[in-house]
């Protein structure tokens, strides 16, 4: 009886003793193939070397549709990881914004609310949501106004906690003086690079040395560069430099001229150099976007929306950290890359690719807008309109588009394409040496049950039902026959 109570104490004293650890610390086992509910080794470090406390106030509305709420949990326990790992104090304050005075507080700091409508007791009514994360860091303030489930959750998290430690952004350089994209015919580009970067315009026949830049930016020159410029630009590679170029290579003219001719700048000697050639042509694709044309029926003149294979829309990409979750591209006027052999060190990496319907046209050109296209125009499949090189021993690299055009606000603002994130995503590859640029389209996406056909459901259905019986009754002979054999062992 003795030993009886001793092992039932020591049974409630180990339970309680793990109660108060799981109020101390939290921990959780990530089983899933992507990783996505655990934090990767980047966002630890970062985490780990914080000098200064963190205050996370996590405004979040109570009642909340189930999907949404499943994403408050996650972003909530997210923030319960970091702050098991920080060793200078991590405070979250979940904040229920219930009240007129609560939610002038949450827009005061940032947060915007969403409206959503929802379904309830037969009912259909839209509700004011909150969600959304305001960081205090030493002196510092970052917000994320609103998640939902495009939001790299992670990403975002570690991203200012990274500019809380590292207060000195990194230097991304745009070249001029020969008619390249001014800032304000990429506000987005431009946007999303300043939250990260310091942003800095660069004359190659300046005296200002190159070293200082992180990254390289060459985007839409129209005029050549010069022998000199061609050499620093050289000089800097050797050196370890990153380079990002979108050339207009191929030039499109619309108006009453339609024709397109090929623009060489002398950059693409540079590249054919490192072993990548942007071949002399245009690329047509079957997928593919849509131009407006005007048309004459009659005495009415009006516009028609109308395919044109000359609009590449790209969803074949590469497996690299910046391809990684793009889903299209819309990239106008490609034209297609080949890898040359080249002694320069460089490997060749594909980073997109056209349609297996797709094509090429030697230029120059005259565009016919009311061609009817047919299968065998599309005579070259798979072309390759963005690449990646990258220097196998002095750490350079160079990620290359056959089009400057997809990230101009004017293609950018057509429709829901990646253009600007495959940008981000290639300039931040380039600069980041800590590996956050893999967080970027790290998701949380909730897994769904595949279905099944009825005679396996019902398979399932008594499987669970009897198993548990089965298992219970083959315990109790196992136990029966055990002590049986102890009693006949003892008479």
């Amino acid at each position: 009886m003795r030993k009886y109570i001793r092992h039932t104490a020591w049974l409630v004293a180990a339970l309680l003793a793990a109660n108060l650890l799981s109020c101390l610390l939290f921990f959780r086992l990530d089983f899933t193939a992507s990783k996505r509910y655990s934090l990767s080794p980047v966002s630890r470090q970062i985490t780990e070397n914080l000098s200064c406390p963190v205050t996370v106030d996590f405004y979040v509305t109570e009642d909340l549709p189930q999907d949404i709420q499943k994403l408050a949990k996650e972003f909530s326990a997210l923030l319960k990881e970091y702050q098991s790992l920080s060793n200078a104090g991590f405070t979250v304050n979940i904040i229920h914004p219930d009240t007129r005075a609560k939610e002038l507080a949450a827009t005061a700091a940032g947060i915007e609310p969403v409206y959503t409508e929802i379904r309830e007791r037969d009912m259909e009514k839209i509700q004011r949501i909150f969600i959304g994360a305001v960081f205090r860091i030493g002196k510092r303030t970052e917000v994320i106004p609103h998640i939902n489930f495009a939001t790299p959750m992670e990403y975002e998290i570690t991203r200012i906690l990274k500019q809380a430690v590292h207060t000195s952004k990194p230097t991304v350089g745009f070249v001029r003086g020969h008619d390249e994209f001014a800032f304000r015919m990429m506000p987005q580009l431009i946007n999303e690079l300043s939250h990260l970067y310091h942003l800095k315009k660069v004359n190659l026949n300046a005296s200002g040395a190159l070293d200082s830049l992180d990254v390289l930016c060459i985007v839409a020159p129209k005029n050549n560069y010069s022998a000199r410029e061609i050499e620093r630009l050289e000089q800097y590679l050797d050196a370890g430099g990153k380079l990002f170029i979108a050339l207009n290579h191929a030039i499109a003219q619309l108006d009453e001229r339609k024709s397109g001719f090929i623009n060489r700048t002398g950059i693409e000697d540079l590249l054919e150099g490192k072993g990548l050639k942007i071949k002399y042509d245009f690329v047509v694709d079957n997928n593919c976007g849509t131009i407006a044309i005007r048309q004459q029926y009659g005495l009415m003149n009006f516009r028609s929306d109308v395919s044109f294979p000359y609009v590449s829309i790209v969803t074949k990409f590469g497996k690299h950290a910046i391809t990684q979750g793009l889903n299209s591209l819309l990239l106008p006027f490609a034209s297609s890359i080949e890898q040359q052999r080249s002694s320069g060190g460089y490997a060749f990496t594909p980073l997109a690719r056209t349609s297996s319907i797709s094509g090429v046209q030697q230029a120059p050109i005259f565009f016919d807008l009311q061609k009817q296209w047919a299968r065998g125009d599309f005579n070259h499949p798979n072309n390759i309109v963005a690449a990646l090189l990258a220097h196998r021993d002095n750490n350079s690299a160079i990620v290359a588009v056959s089009n400057a055009n997809f990230i101009s606000d004017e293609i950018v603002t057509s429709g829901p394409t990646d253009n600007i994130r495959f940008a981000v995503n290639s300039i931040e590859w380039l600069a980041d040496n800590s590996g956050l640029i893999r967080l970027r389209n790290k998701f949380t996406t909730f897994s769904f049950l595949e279905p099944v056909d009825e005679h396996y459901r019902k398979f399932l259905k008594y499987l669970n039902f009897l198993l548990p019986i089965g298992i219970v009754l083959l315990v109790g002979i196992i136990q029966y026959r055990y002590k049986k054999y102890k009693r006949d062992k003892r008479s």
